[in-house]
């Protein structure tokens, strides 16, 4: 679960806490501690659901996917599923459990973004191969970026 799920699932339970400590009426729990379990069981369904759809994506780019040279990838390669390999040089976003990694090999560095966590821990420094697909980039046209499918590190 992401931090901002798990700062909304504490502050509602102090709510909670303090109403019933308010109030004393133990029928409002009837309602509250089923709206707390919800609040726990969403997000992880939903992230079980995300990561599951990943895996089915992967190997279906996997299948598609041809390696590429970073520098190599453009702007007219747009909805193109491709192969990359390199190391991890920024990771941000993590808290949210949307990353973005900046990875750098020999020839150039790209954005790449998940929009659920990997299936392992990944650092900066890490070496990874990234399976995803080309997309433009809102801010600066002229470097795509990845949407990762798959990232896992290599050794």
């Amino acid at each position: 679960m992401s931090a901002l799920a798990w700062i909304t699932f504490a502050l509602c339970a102090v709510a909670v806490a303090l109403h019933y400590y308010a109030v004393g009426d133990s029928r409002f729990l009837l309602f509250a501690i089923p709206g707390l379990v919800l609040l726990l069981v969403i997000p992880l369904t939903l992230n079980w659901m995300s990561r599951k759809t990943y895996q089915q994506a992967s190997s279906e780019y996997d299948r598609k996917a041809r390696r590429h040279a970073i520098s190599a990838i453009g702007p007219g390669m747009s909805g193109d599923a491709v192969r990359i390999s390199g190391t991890v040089k920024k990771v941000s976003f993590k808290w949210l459990m949307r990353p973005h990694f900046q990875i750098e090999d020999e020839t150039a560095r790209i954005r790449v973004i998940m929009f659920t966590t990997p299936s392992e821990e990944i650092r900066t420094e890490d070496h990874v191969e990234v399976l995803g697909m080309v997309m433009k980039n809102v801010f600066t046209k002229k470097k795509p970026l990845i949407s990762a499918v798959n990232i896992k590190k290599i050794t």
